[in-house]
């Protein structure tokens, strides 16, 4: 290795006299020379990338090397370099991913011939697009002129590589004002109401100002369900009405109840479009806890009904007591949503209070042997203790060793030990997508091995076995949540909650909206926690390293608590949705149980979140050998405003 340290530092002089397919002798030293062939790639150092390449010949990464190479001069690369590599590497994740930069640089070109010879199904709109430019150049353009109007017959816009291949469509005159409409309908139902008006050019003058009347429907539903042109009765104009009272009923639902009944008088809507925008006014009532939400329920046509409008028929007779008729909505249930848990608990719970006791003593006994949230609560009320029923998955060392010397395992493995999450993930679902049941079970033991728990959580969920509870609810970071709990006068199980619900363990998860590592913070949190703290923060790096997670989100979980007098249910849902929002949804005149509460959140998400972070806790506290909760011990009744 000294000879090693010397030619790295001096590469061009000392490169020759090492030989050319020399190995490294450990797998440590092999991981080091892998980063250090990257870091001399990406730093101009050729001569020293491709020495270390050669003594790499042997890694299970070495495909890696060839891919960063190639794909840094993509650019230039020959037809037959290009092949080459796919055919090398064609069952790795590397190949698609050349592929796909590959078929970017020969749509940029306009190198048809090679479009097409290199082209396999993309989910990218763009080589979508240069693959029917490329058809359209050879001849094919009846089948290529149907699949470009599939590409463009879409509620957005598209990217510009598509642009000739719309051109040639509309020179080809395949589209008409019925193909156009129906875009523009798309781009409204979209909310796209510039690109409804941009498609409006190329209707006639008439149509397209019954296009302007629509994007002023949809900008100001109340005015233009007041306008002149709102009095002619024609399918169009209904159809505009529908869409102003659709978005007057979004924020507004007793407003557009009001306008409805008032335009139906004069203008025959379809029993498609009532029942549709009763529906509509119902839900909406029901989220914002409207009076008449009951009335507006009943009156959506079952036909009309939806599994969402059918749940919140039931949330509302809840949110009022109304035991009976919670019951009756109960029985319109589909058989697969009615034997749910959710509305198993939910019947017993409506038995109970309209004194059918026996009966109720019935359901929450066959529920109460469920390893779940309702499952918890309904031995709750009977008193009886919880069934964790852990059963590990059992299969011999040989098993294992069989998933783990797949290519594709191996590399995976590789790749997490060398921090490449990203493309570790990417090797692992290559890997397992086609797996039997058994073999999974098998990685996931081995995943968990490995302390890779997030993968080894995903695998076992796509083998459909969810009783192994010390895979499935792991103990990293151990010392870290305990000290952070006492520091911050929490439960570590409450902890450990969070972050199996946020993140599944991934230490480096991002969100769509840009929340951060293990629980999940946004990175303004986690700058105004550490302030709060005074604590160094270092952005995005903190929010990624998961001891600083750890600490960050758990003081911004004790803060929550605090703001909540210590109730881990509206903690948990402004975690999630925002101190904000819950604010919002606090009971106004009187203190509600904190199950009934979590039926009222708007927000499918918060609800299912809030109840897996408390079933969560559970299981965690049961695995830290701790004394378990009685989950319903962590629901006090949600008190009016705080």
């Amino acid at each position: 290795m000294e000879l090693w340290n010397l030619c790295r530092r001096l590469a061009v002089i000392c490169i020759v006299f090492l030989p050319p397919a020399a190995s490294a002798s450990t797998a440590t030293e092999q991981q080091e020379m892998f980063l250090d062939a990257e870091k001399a790639l990406n730093s101009g150092q050729t001569e020293a990338f491709e020495d270390l390449k050669r003594q790499l010949h042997d890694y299970p990464l070495y495909g890696y090397l060839d891919y960063w190479a190639l794909e840094r001069r993509i650019k230039t690369a020959s037809p037959d370099e290009v092949q080459a590599f796919l055919e090398r590497y064609q069952d790795q994740p590397i190949a698609d991913r050349l592929r796909s930069s590959w078929l970017h640089v020969l749509g940029k070109r306009k190198d048809w011939v090679n479009t097409l010879r290199f082209y396999q199904p993309q989910s990218s709109v763009t080589l979508q697009c240069y693959e029917v430019r490329a058809r359209l150049t050879r001849g094919d353009r009846k089948a290529a002129l149907q699949d470009t109007l599939a590409l463009w017959l879409v509620g957005h816009s598209q990217p510009d590589a598509c642009d000739p291949a719309f051109d040639q469509m509309y020179a080809a005159s395949i589209l008409d004002s019925q193909h156009i409409w129906q875009r523009i309908r798309l781009a409204f139902a979209n909310q796209k109401t510039s690109l409804a008006g941009f498609l409006a050019r190329r209707l006639s003058e008439s149509d397209r100002e019954w296009v302007k009347r629509w994007q002023h429907a949809h900008q100001r539903p109340t005015a233009a369900l007041k306008a002149d042109w709102a009095r002619q009765d024609t399918p169009l104009t209904r159809e505009i009405l529908m869409h102003a009272l659709h978005r007057l009923a979004s924020h507004k639902p007793e407003q557009a109840f009001e306008h409805w009944q008032q335009l139906a008088a004069s203008h025959p809507f379809s029993d498609d479009q009532n029942g549709s925008l009763i529906q509509t006014i119902a839900l909406q009532a029901a989220l914002a806890n409207h009076p008449l939400a009951a009335q507006w329920m009943a009156a959506v046509p079952d036909s009309h009904a939806s599994t969402s409008t059918r749940e919140w028929r039931i949330r509302v007779a809840l949110f009022n007591n109304d035991w009976p008729a919670a019951l009756r909505w109960m029985d319109k249930l589909e058989p697969q949503e009615r034997d749910s848990e959710l509305w198993t608990y939910w019947r017993g719970r409506a038995l109970e209070n309209s004194g059918a006791a026996g009966d109720a003593l019935t359901v929450f006994t066959r529920l109460s042997g469920e390893r779940s949230y309702h499952g918890f609560l309904a031995a709750d009320r009977l008193h009886r203790p919880y069934q964790m029923d852990e059963a590990r998955i059992d299969l011999d060392g040989q098993q294992v060793q069989q998933i783990e010397k797949l290519p594709g395992i191996r590399r995976a493995h590789e790749l997490y030990l060398v921090g490449k999450r990203l493309d570790a993930r990417r090797e692992w679902f290559r890997a397992t997508r086609n797996l039997s049941e058994t073999e999974l079970k098998s990685a996931a033991l081995l995943a968990h091995s490995w302390g890779w728990h997030d993968r080894a959580i995903i695998t076992a969920t796509e083998a459909r076995y969810w009783s192994d509870l010390t895979l499935r609810f792991p103990l990293p970071h151990r010392e870290t949540v305990l000290a952070n709990a006492r520091q911050y006068n929490l439960d570590p199980a409450l902890i450990y909650g969070v972050i199996r619900q946020e993140s599944g363990f991934m230490e480096d998860a991002h969100s769509p909206v840009g929340a951060l590592g293990l629980m999940q913070l946004m990175p303004a949190t986690g700058r105004q926690t550490a302030r709060a703290l005074n604590i160094r923060y270092h952005g995005n790096r903190s929010m990624l390293q998961s001891d600083s997670n750890i600490r960050l989100g758990s003081a911004y979980l004790s803060k929550l608590l605090e703001r909540y007098n210590g109730s881990p249910v509206l903690a948990a849902a402004a975690y999630n949705a925002g101190p904000h929002r819950v604010s919002r949804w606090l009971p106004g005149d009187s203190n509600m149980a904190a199950d009934l509460w979590m039926e009222q959140i708007p927000y499918h998400e918060t609800r299912d979140y809030v109840r897996r972070v408390l079933f969560n806790a559970t299981v965690f506290e049961w695995r830290l050998q701790r004394p378990v909760t009685r989950i319903s011990e962590r629901m006090p009744a949600i008190q009016q405003r705080y």
